[in-house]
């Protein structure tokens, strides 16, 4: 009886240890898998995106079809010149914020937040600036997004937490 409760503790001990590994409470713990930066690439940060400044919903309407994206009622878009800003946001860039893989910009960053409704029709336009919340996962050794989380209470980073990397 006492080797099956040591050999059942052990095991319960093992499986308990596999469950933190695919839920970290903290930001790059987890080795992620390639697709899932490419998978973030072509939700958030696209070459293609309109340019215009004051967001129109006849271009996004365009951009959405031509990206096959209705599936998802709220997209977030940021400029192709922020690669490197969104990229940060999970080493230097960005704080721990919360659980989960979860980081926190330093700064806000801007992007166009689209709403589309189940008709296929983008209903909403408009472009933010505000603190990002980026899931952030570890891929060929590197911390990258893998999601972006909206930040609907207005966060902001806590300077006493730690960096993401």
């Amino acid at each position: 009886m006492l080797s099956f409760m040591v050999l059942f503790t052990l095991m319960l001990h093992t499986c308990w240890t596999e469950l933190d590994v695919l839920n970290p409470d903290v930001p790059c713990a987890e080795v992620g898998i390639p697709n899932d930066f490419d998978t973030f690439l072509s939700h958030h940060l696209r070459d293609d995106i309109p340019k215009d400044n004051n967001p129109k919903k006849n271009e996004w309407q365009k951009f959405i079809n031509k990206i096959q994206t209705w599936d998802r009622p709220e997209q977030c878009f940021f400029p192709f010149w922020a690669y490197n800003s969104v990229i940060a946001v999970c080493s230097s860039g960005g704080k721990i914020y919360g659980g989960r893989n979860l980081c926190i910009s330093k700064e806000p960053l801007s992007f166009v937040y689209v709403k589309v409704n189940n008709k296929k029709q983008v209903t909403e336009v408009k472009n933010k600036k505000e603190y990002v919340i980026l899931g952030c996962n570890k891929i060929e050794n590197k911390c990258l997004p893998v999601h972006f989380e909206a930040n609907r209470n207005d966060a902001k980073p806590d300077n006493n937490k730690e960096n993401c990397s």
